[in-house]
């Protein structure tokens, strides 16, 4: 059995999973992003024989999204849940668990590749480096399409690092068929070293690729297809949607050079200066950095940017990060010193991100709270506005629900109007919106998220802002007049 393929985690690899668990504890809500691998597990672990009753049929989204990723989440998380019969949030945490375990999992093989080529050293400061970078370990149990296509990127290059061609085309077809399309633009210049190199015969790879993407296309989609309940090969539609129709700038724009001058220096930190110091020390190091840089350059040309989107390059720049930091620990103290500095730089900066995150899903605790006005025995209609769904709420935060004994109704229907929204007993809404209903509710509690850094001149000097974001209101009627359970 090949050693990438071995299920094999190191002391520091578990530290790792640790702090991807720690940060999935204290964000242990969505967004609207993670909407439909979050909606899809519920469905496939608590609606398993009723299609009708998935969330997807009712809200489809802009464009159809693969089931793939949510289906290998839902069947361990499923199978748990069921001999332990733990609650919905319970469940919900396991399931990001699980999608944690396969990310760091997938990190440890691309490890053990890059100690291959650079060392022991090398590989272990990659993992410290990798640890002490808040966004790919925030990210890592987050239920985005870019978290499966994360796992397939780092196995592809573990493969490609390994020479091992069958592999490489399964991973990378996965990623990009089914996940990510864009990270063709970023494994496909792997291989073209390959081929430029002579390392690689292009003969080797076009049928045993078309065979791969084949059988990838047909049992993929055959699922999809069937879930979606129309043919249908939802990255392609994806793909066309958001690159050729260029719909994705609907949700805002960008500079040209964002990537380089916001997002990848929130990423990596310190270790991005270091990256350019790998590359001028050692060859070798280009062959990773090479083919992130073309990525992200490549990736800059689409107006709506985010930094989930190229979060694929860091793990590669880490490498050559981590190569230039390897033979600095073993200077003398002093070069011990500094580089504890940096680390403890790095450690600061994830305090403020993560106090930014904590703060950033106001939705999940207005949703928890809301449950506590009404026991689940009363019937009970919830309104729940666009800012919760998106910032927070998720069907495993509803502990009331039933298939078959819908005492309480939720509804988030979006552009109700504000007569048929008052005729609910607990709702969800803005502070804006929260005047119509001054006279018909009464608000229970107001629920507060992130508006950017304060600073102070007494300690702690950096301190969060917080805004009113979502009010949680609770109907007068002493008794239910009007039944909205069809709205």
């Amino acid at each position: 059995m090949s050693d990438v393929i071995k299920f094999k985690l190191r002391k520091d690899e578990l530290v790792m999973l640790a702090l991807v668990y720690f940060y999935l504890m204290l964000c242990p809500f969505n967004k609207v992003e993670e909407s439909f691998n979050t909606q899809a597990i519920h469905d496939m672990i608590y609606n398993t024989k009723y299609l009708y009753y998935y969330d997807h049929i009712t809200f489809p989204g802009s464009v159809p999204r693969t089931f793939i990723g949510a289906l290998t989440v839902a069947l361990p998380t499923g199978t748990v849940s069921y001999l332990t019969q733990c609650s919905k949030t319970v469940t919900y945490s396991l399931a990001r668990m699980v999608l944690g375990l396969y990310v760091v999992w997938s990190f440890s093989t691309f490890r053990r590749a890059v100690k291959k080529v650079f060392g022991s050293p090398t590989a272990n400061c990659l993992v410290w480096i990798t640890c002490s970078q808040f966004h790919f370990m925030f990210y890592a149990s987050r239920t985005l399409p870019n978290t499966f296509g994360m796992c397939c990127l780092l196995l592809s290059t573990a493969y490609w690092i390994n020479k091992e061609w069958e592999s490489f085309l399964w991973c990378s077809g996965f990623g990009v068929l089914i996940f990510r399309s864009e990270l063709v633009i970023l494994l496909g210049p792997m291989l073209l070293l390959e081929l430029l190199s002579r390392k690689l015969n292009l003969n080797e790879l076009i049928t045993p690729g078309l065979q791969t993407a084949g059988i990838i296309l047909i049992g993929c989609c055959s699922i999809d297809t069937y879930l979606w309940r129309y043919t249908v090969w939802p990255e392609a539609v994806v793909l066309y949607y958001n690159t050729w129709l260029n719909k994705s700038s609907d949700w805002g724009t960008l500079p040209l050079l964002w990537y380089f001058y916001s997002a990848l220096p929130r990423a990596m930190l310190l270790a991005l200066p270091l990256a350019v110091v790998g590359c001028l020390k050692d060859r070798r190091v280009l062959n990773f950095a090479t083919p992130a840089l073309i990525f992200v350059v490549l990736y800059s040309l689409l107006p709506h940017k985010e930094l989930r989107f190229v979060l694929y390059a860091v793990p590669l720049l880490n490498v050559a990060a981590a190569h230039a930091l390897s033979p600095i620990w073993n200077k003398g103290s002093l070069a011990k010193l500094v580089v504890l500095g940096g680390f403890a730089a790095h450690f600061l900066c994830c305090s403020l991100f993560l106090s930014a995150s904590y703060h950033n899903y106001p939705g999940g605790p207005a949703f928890q709270a809301l449950h506590e006005q009404a026991p689940c025995s009363q019937n009970t209609t919830v309104y729940i506005g666009n800012y919760a769904a998106q910032n927070g709420v998720s069907r495993f935060g509803e502990r009331c629900e039933s298939l078959f004994e819908r005492r309480w109704n939720y509804v988030k229907t979006e552009n109700l109007n504000v007569e048929t929204i008052k005729n609910f007993d607990l709702l969800l809404v803005e502070p804006k919106e929260a005047h119509h209903f001054r006279k018909t509710h009464s608000v229970v509690e107001k629920f507060h998220a992130y508006a950017g850094l304060k600073f102070s001149k007494e300690p702690p000097f950096v301190l969060t802002k917080k805004k009113e974001a979502v009010y949680l209101l609770k109907t007068k009627r002493t008794k239910k007049t009007v039944d909205v359970r069809n709205s």
